[in-house]
């Protein structure tokens, strides 16, 4: 079983510990969250786990042959050239060289190499099941890949989708120890969920980093808070620690109150009596006690200052001057990037009024970003128009907007040029302290920030633009737990309206007033995230919405039936044509399946007979592969099973339409 073993671990740059005598252990099993505030070491201990660095004291033990998974790898101008679904496959060892030494054994009758290469097969099956291609491909559609596009090179692909490839062929590639640093980022809900499936049903190790509280809640078993003082693992949901975490530093903190009276005491007793020669001595050991006492005193502060950084500050939101009644508009508005229809989605016609908080939301592809670039006037429609008010002033955030930044200049010249100039000092503090960019930040040059920090700056320089209406493309995306929770507090207090993008569960819970799904007949409105959520998750698994009522109407009226023109008939016959063209191949796959699964069961009873013999368990190495040969078997025969069902559903739909034809003639 895979386990990781921290013990005394230490790593420093620059001087400063990241952190010091750090130990800890986790189990197959063991989803362990990795969080704490900027800068404390989250990404380094993956790092480290990884074997990309070396820790400067302490040790690292990993199981042994354990398999680690790690998402680091850059794409070399090799890797750029191949298809997605190749360089995908290409983790997984080479399955031809197998097929041909077995060939080359069966032909010159060589059984011991026969015996060998059975298990090498058993081996590699039981690593990366008996379908590698079709694994690949179930990962890669779980992540949000098309068909088409795991046949595109990966230089086609756009930074956010490299991205989704890389943590794609890890997971293809199997581990024991997996070990994930902000996995979400670049995903939309639906491919978020898939993962959160995929994890929580990961049998090793994981170790992450995230930034999302619902999928840190959902998906960790245990916590390891790194930070301000000694390290600290919990069992639990990241909710459950934040909870502890209150608790234990408001015990903390009546610890200190205690502690400062007693040093205070301590201090009056050496006063009075350090020039007494009959006391000087005891006066002199307090004082070594008091040290110690100043020592504990100083690491509680630290810790509870800590647990405070971010959630003292107070101020107020700059006001905004009152914008027209419709923010924007939209009236008839098509869009393609050819110029030509179909368009991205079906004519739109909408208004945003003042004041109003919506979320735009849509399955990955379908526009979203887009729609938001036409409205900006970016993009020029094929129809319509998309206008924004005339008293409306905008302030616009996407992942691209840091470019606007001047590198040379410092973060504190930077942000007084974007904001608006009658702008106080308190507001420009205040802002800047709520997106963690406090006073250690203000000289610091632009091209010293990480690429999250100047998202803050930006995020930041918004609020101050005193703009009335923001238009947002996934804000959150590079930002910290406590970095999301500025921003909430600040869209909370934002008096103007808000039209966003996002798939931060948390932040459409709390900052959405309603939800604007596009749909295939246009917009259709949502009062909350959550009943958006539950349609979304009935139209993924096929749940339709439409009335009983309206099902007996439909299936009650039957028109008459009349004699068809020489045309309609050539029609007819084209359509049955373009069926049975999309019928044969499935019935195909479909036997090839049921020869798949028949192949599979019989396995499975010859595996089952094996796991009943009692002499198989004297030899537990034998037992353990065989239990794991087995529950390969099941679960490929469950796919093939899961597979069927999908194509008998097709099948039955593609039936129905020829029977309704033949009806019709």
């Amino acid at each position: 079983m895979p386990k990781v073993t921290i013990s005394s671990l230490g790593k420093s740059y620059n001087g400063q510990d990241l952190f010091h005598d750090l130990s800890f252990e986790v189990v197959a099993g063991t989803r362990l969250a990795v969080t704490g505030p900027n800068g404390c070491g989250k990404s380094t201990l993956l790092k480290l786990i990884a074997g990309k660095i070396k820790p400067d004291q302490g040790v690292l033990a990993i199981s042994k042959n354990a398999r680690v998974g790690y998402v680091a790898q850059e794409f070399t101008d090799e890797d750029l050239e191949h298809g997605l679904l190749s360089w995908v496959l290409a983790a997984l060892p080479s399955w031809n060289t197998l097929w041909e030494d077995w060939e080359h054994a069966a032909a010159t009758k060589d059984h011991a190499l026969m015996e060998k290469l059975s298990q090498r097969q058993a081996d590699l099956e039981n690593q990366f099941g008996y379908n590698p291609e079709h694994k690949a491909r179930t990962i890669l559609t779980g992540l949000g890949f098309s068909e088409h596009s795991m046949l595109s090179k990966i230089e086609e692909l756009s930074g956010g989708w490299r991205e989704r490839a890389k943590l794609g062929r890890v997971l293809l590639q199997g581990a024991d120890v997996l070990l994930l640093d902000e996995p979400t980022n670049h995903l939309d809900l639906e491919a978020v969920e898939w993962l959160e499936s995929y994890l929580l049903s990961f049998r090793g190790v994981v170790v992450y980093v995230a930034h999302d509280l619902v999928f840190l809640n959902r998906v960790g078993t245990h916590v390891l808070y790194l930070g301000a003082g000694k390290a600290v693992v919990r069992r639990g949901s990241f909710t459950q620690f934040l909870e502890w975490r209150a608790e234990n530093a408001s015990q903390r903190s009546r610890e200190a109150v205690k502690l400062s009276a007693k040093i205070e005491s301590e201090y009056s007793y050496i006063n009075r009596f350090k020039a007494q020669a009959r006391k000087a001595a005891q006066a002199q050991s307090k004082l070594k006690k008091v040290v110690k006492l100043e020592e504990e005193l100083a690491q509680i502060k630290l810790e509870t200052d800590s647990h405070r950084a971010g959630r003292t500050l107070s101020f107020n939101m700059p006001r905004t001057s009152r914008g027209d009644k419709a923010a924007i508009s939209v009236v008839d508005l098509e869009f393609s990037y050819d110029g030509k229809r179909p368009s991205l989605w079906p004519i739109l016609n909408f208004q945003l009024f003042r004041g109003k908080k919506v979320a735009l939301a849509a399955p990955n592809g379908a526009g979203k970003s887009t729609l938001l670039k036409v409205i900006l006037g970016q993009l020029e429609p094929n129809a319509g128009y998309a206008t924004i008010g005339q008293n409306t002033s905008l302030a616009y955030f996407s992942q691209h907007q840091s470019e606007i930044l001047r590198s040379e200049a410092t973060a504190l010249s930077e942000i007084r040029r974007l904001c608006d100039p009658d702008t106080t000092e308190e507001q420009l503090k205040g802002v800047l302290g709520l997106f963690l960019l406090g006073q250690k930040y203000f000289e610091r040059k632009v091209s010293a920030l990480s690429g999250g920090e100047k998202n803050r700056l930006i995020l930041a320089s918004l609020f101050l633009s005193r703009a009335n209406l923001l238009i947002l493309d996934e804000p959150t995306n590079h930002l910290d737990l406590e970095s999301r929770e500025g921003l909430i507090s600040a869209l909370k207090d934002y008096d103007g309206t808000i039209f966003f993008v996002a798939h931060d569960r948390h932040l459409l819970t709390e900052i959405a007033e309603e939800i604007w799904a596009l749909t295939d007949t246009g917009v259709e409105v949502f009062q909350t995230f959550k009943g958006y959520d539950k349609h979304r998750k009935n139209a993924l698994a096929g749940i339709g919405t439409s009335s009983p009522a309206s099902k007996e109407v439909v299936e009650e009226y039957k028109p008459a039936k009349r004699k068809l023109s020489k045309e309609e008939k050539r029609k007819q016959a084209d359509i049955r044509n373009a069926i049975y063209k999309d019928l044969k191949p499935r019935l195909a796959e479909y036997a090839k399946l049921e020869k798949d699964l028949e192949k599979v069961m019989e396995e499975q009873a010859v595996l089952e007979g094996k796991l009943n013999d009692p002499s198989l368990y004297n030899n537990p190495g034998a037992a353990i592969e065989l239990n794991s040969n087995y529950s390969e078997a099941c679960s490929w025969s469950e796919s093939l099973m899961e597979q069927m069902a999908e194509l008998e559903e097709e099948i039955g739909v593609l039936e129905e339409r020829k029977k309704e034809i033949l009806d019709e003639g």
